[in-house]
């Protein structure tokens, strides 16, 4: 079957692989129908939904194979209504550092990427003063019949030459084709690298880099339903994301450009340790020189989506989970250290026992209660294969409305707990939570990776971390998030002409990525420290955050707040050393 259709077919599943053999020989073992190289570590392989082992009623047997699912990083402002980028500028010590000539950094020469909602590339902070567009390419991943970005096979893609002929046509929709439907994507891109505009009050962080835009399709139905997400529900996957990453280092590449790649999207899938297929990738890519990546801390710290144990010290903990009247179903993960041993019973709420679940490796069973139509089926992976620790991951279908008890048996411990993660808010109804929730250890992935600059959200006005900031540390103890920035009610484009505001942590990253470009204006493009990376500008901006009274990481703000002229101070500091 040709890739180009396994890609959008719905009766298609997809799967990560690891290239350890040639791809031919990977598809006669694992009987892809197509398989395609996604970097030197892993390839992605297709298969007819008819050929999937049929009697695998829960996840296939290699849980990291199958792509997660994430959501927009976006929230609901405070109801402030701004009308200036200036406080903003100001507190992130981008206006201060626009005021030294010395200086004169604006991001020229480098390239922002965004793996995102799309953009509307006929907004005016998009411009150059002729006309032409700042926007050197859009990957449109939507498009069934277009010509593919070159090593890439499916999508559209289209140039900034092509853009630019659209905004000088009179129906720029009649040559690209191309709107942000969700606005988001725009939203980001501005606020990171839109014009200057005085009328308006508007700047983008870094006004006169290049940008770079993959509109991501949406997830496949079949994950939707794997996952019990609402078909509805704004969503994107993995995959899609991985090629998305590939696709701006490889443009970036041939083009002899720096690069600073905004990750904002974010899922609860996974370990919440940085371990996941595309943190790893996210990993490989902040670890090159003249590329920075920045990461959301997410939104999840506040809707009680996750509970922590220290261990249970009886026979059984019992964790309630109320579920709300419109739920239709979700998974939940229960993660633990590798020698540790848990198994689950479970309580509905008209007082139905299911009783305990023994833990045997790679299990899969299915509960299913006489007095309501709720099933749930349990998958014990004992050593989830990247990580080596216990997962159990449970789907919930049609459940009834109530209080649930989950009973988690002890059987092994040597220490540490466990963790439970329901999805992100996205992708549950709001009156579905735990009773005893924990609002940390709630970072969303990819912002768990080692590598690239996470970024928490706090409020400009009193310098307090925002109420759904996602909280660390990661679950194995890494010191996540790095610093903090703004990102409540923030001032930017809107997506079909204007101005608006909106919150979140992907608008925090977004902010925080067009400093970064600033940075690697200064090191590359400039030469004057030509190996800049991200771990470098994770340093510099660490050092040279706002800090009041914190005397080591931060849970909540990491180590303080941005600031990017004491990030140039403390470059400044690093070479009197």
């Amino acid at each position: 079957m040709d890739c180009k259709n396994a890609i959008f077919s719905q009766d298609m599943q997809e799967f990560f692989v690891q290239r350890a053999a040639l791809l031919e020989e990977l598809s006669m073992v694992y009987g892809f129908d197509c398989i395609l190289p996604l970097d030197e570590n892993y390839a992605v392989g297709y298969v007819n939904t008819g050929r999937v082992n049929s009697t695998t009623i829960g996840f296939p047997s290699v849980y990291s194979s199958v792509p997660r699912c994430y959501a927009i990083m976006e929230e609901a402002g405070d109801g402030t209504q701004q009308t200036s980028s200036a406080p903003v500028l100001e507190e992130m010590g981008i206006a201060r550092l626009d005021r030294l000539p010395y200086l004169d950094l604006s991001g020229r020469g480098v390239i922002i990427g965004f793996i995102d909602t799309g953009i509307d590339y006929t907004h005016p902070v998009f411009k150059n003063p002729d006309g032409t567009s700042r926007i050197t390419a859009i990957w449109d991943q939507n498009v069934e019949d277009g010509t593919p970005p070159q090593g890439f096979a499916y999508g559209v893609e289209y140039t900034g030459e092509q853009i630019s002929q659209a905004l000088e046509s009179g129906d720029p929709q009649a040559v690209v084709p191309e709107r942000d439907e969700n606005g988001h994507g725009t939203f980001v891109a501005g606020v990171a690298a839109g014009n200057r505009d005085r009328e308006s009050g508007f700047s983008g962080v870094a006004p006169f880099s290049d940008i770079m835009m993959v509109k991501l399709k949406p997830a496949k139905a079949y994950l939707k339903s794997l996952y019990k997400i609402p078909q509805d529900a704004v969503c994107f996957q993995e995959t899609d994301m991985a090629w998305g990453l590939q696709y701006l280092m490889s443009k970036a590449a041939a083009m002899r450009r720096p690069l600073v790649v905004c990750m904002t999207l974010g899922t609860n899938s996974g370990g919440h340790s940085g371990r996941g297929i595309l943190d790893s990738m996210i990993n490989s890519a902040a670890e090159r020189y003249h590329m920075c990546v920045v990461t959301s801390t997410g939104n999840e710290s506040s809707y009680g989506l996750h509970y922590r144990s220290e261990g249970t010290g009886s026979e059984y903990e019992e964790v309630e989970l109320r579920i709300g009247e419109r739920e239709r179903g979700f998974t939940m993960e229960l993660w633990a250290e590798s020698l540790n041993q848990y198994s689950v019973s479970v309580v509905s709420p008209t007082g139905e026992l299911i009783r305990r679940i023994p833990d045997r490796r790679n299990h899969v069973q299915q509960m299913n209660f006489l007095f309501e139509d709720t099933r749930i089926c349990v998958n014990y992976f004992m050593s989830e294969g990247r990580s080596g620790n216990q997962l159990i991951l449970m789907r919930v279908m049609d459940p009834t409305a109530g209080i649930w008890r989950f009973q988690v048996y002890e059987d092994r411990s040597f220490g540490g707990g466990f963790d439970i993660w329901l999805p992100v808010h996205n992708f549950v109804t709001e009156d579905t939570y735990f009773l005893r929730a924990d609002p940390y250890v709630t970072i969303a992935d990819p912002g768990n990776a080692s590598e690239p600059i996470t970024v928490a959200t706090y409020r400009v006005e009193d310098g307090s971390v925002a109420l759904h900031s996602g909280r660390g540390f990661t679950r194995t103890g890494g010191r996540k998030p790095d610093v903090a920035a703004p990102g409540v009610s923030i001032y930017g484009p809107e997506s079909g002409g204007g101005f608006g505001t909106k919150s979140g942590g992907g608008i925090a990253s977004a902010l925080t990525a067009g400093g970064c470009a600033l940075f690697l204006e200064w090191a590359v493009v400039d030469k004057r420290q030509p190996q800049m990376r991200t771990q470098e500008i994770k340093r510099l901006l660490q050092g040279g955050a706002e800090r009041e009274g914190l005397l080591t990481a931060s849970r909540e703000l990491g180590y303080g707040l941005v600031n990017f002229y004491g990030a140039f101070e403390e470059l400044r500091i690093v070479a009197g050393s």
